[in-house]
């Protein structure tokens, strides 16, 4: 089956949100500051305005900004603008190392190998992050140093942020590797499902199903011992697509789901003649193009099943797959009888199948499929048509 990834893309926006937020923040309270200390006997210097509000302001705003400009961006790698993000959250941490107290300095330290490690779940970006994090904490004692204002206190300050970068790294190791191994629990867990109901599917031949197959076939030995070996080869190509399927894979190209299509229809041809007509229109690219086992063919048996073979003078199926803008469609539309709104509605909101391999099947199938949907129209009399729609990013 499709693993779902994590989204790091929304994480990424969440990470240069809140670097405006936060530019936003230092810059009000400097400005409410400086206006402020103008009522109190505080001696401001000059530049004060320019050099800590203004400039700042402006290179921060210049930063993020290209910063989202690089995560909006399309043709970047998703992992350029995880570390990408993952530095700009440094680098506002070292702006605040920089410019205020140390009780900032120890909450920024602390949260920020902890943040980034909850985000994205990467013990490198984590690692990166946290040896920035150690290089802030040595300028920002090179700074104490140089302003005199390095004392015991100080020191020991600085031996606490330490250990708690360390505790935090620690700490934030241990949480992704809690998280790796839920997850891939619950991947394991996911796949076991899907071959345990991919067993089921394949175990769901009808035994009615063979017993009229082999009647054909035995029927056409007397009278067209030709169209007899057709059949048999037909029939062992619909066992051996049913069956020898890969465990290992959920999904298949879908020129081989094609394939067993068109083996299952020729043995009902064969038992219903000129009743059943089939057209195929399917781009070449998409031949290629992995889908959901057992996903199509169900949708062709239910059209001859419940549309072409209970209208007196049969139909057509027409089985198409067209590459659009962004997303595929594949398409099983017949001309059989159809149903009324009552009983479409009935269909789409099925939770379970009484027997074989029904639409509920296909439908919950669908539905795991990540960016895949599965709509139903149908008229009475005039037939019914299911659509499958992927997105191209899984296509």
């Amino acid at each position: 089956m499709t693993k779902t990834p994590i989204d790091s893309i929304k994480w990424c926006r969440y990470i240069v949100k809140t670097g405006y937020v936060c530019i936003a923040l230092i810059t009000l309270a400097r400005i409410v500051w400086y206006f402020a200390a103008q009522q109190y006997p505080v001696d401001i210097p000059k530049r004060y305005l320019k050099d800590f509000i203004i400039v700042p302001t402006i290179i921060n705003c210049i930063i993020v900004i290209s910063a989202d400009l690089f995560v909006s961006s399309k043709r970047i790698p998703i992992r350029s603008k995880e570390y990408l993000c993952s530095f700009l959250f440094v680098i506002i941490s070292f702006y605040l190392v920089m410019i205020h107290d140390t009780s900032i300095v120890v909450v920024c330290a602390f949260m920020a190998t902890i943040f980034v490690s909850t985000v994205f779940s990467n013990k490198t970006i984590t690692r990166w992050v946290f040896l920035v994090s150690i290089l802030c904490v040595m300028l920002f004692s090179v700074k104490q140093f140089i302003t005199e204002k390095m004392d015991s206190h100080m020191v020991l300050l600085i031996y606490d942020i330490c250990v708690m970068l360390v505790a935090s790294y620690s700490l934030s190791k241990i949480l992704i590797q809690h998280y790796h191994d839920n997850l891939a629990a619950i991947v394991n867990s996911h796949e076991e499902a899907a071959k345990n109901e991919l067993a089921f599917l394949q175990a769901q031949i009808k035994p009615h199903f063979l017993y009229n197959t082999i009647n054909t076939i035995s029927s056409f030995c007397y009278t067209d011992s030709e169209r007899a070996a057709s059949l048999l080869v037909d029939f062992s190509k619909y066992l051996r697509l049913t069956f020898d399927i890969d465990n290992q894979s959920i999904m298949i190209p879908l020129e081989r789901e094609l394939e067993l299509i068109q083996a299952y229809v020729e043995i009902e041809k064969a038992r219903f003649g000129e009743k059943i007509s089939v057209a195929y229109h399917i781009e070449p690219e998409l031949l290629k193009m992995e889908v959901l086992s057992f996903c199509i063919q169900p949708l062709v048996e239910n059209a001859i099943k419940h549309g072409l073979c209970k209208k007196d003078d049969g139909g057509t199926i027409l089985i198409s797959a067209e590459k659009g803008q962004g997303y595929v469609i594949i398409k099983v539309s017949d001309t059989g009888i159809g149903m009324g709104p009552e009983q479409l509605n009935q269909l789409k909101n099925i939770t379970s199948a009484s027997e074989g391999v029904g639409f509920s099947n296909v439908t919950r199938r669908i539905e795991s499929w990540r960016n895949a949907q599965l709509d139903i129209q149908s008229a009475e009399g005039e037939g019914t048509a299911v659509t499958i729609t992927i997105l191209d990013a899984v296509a």
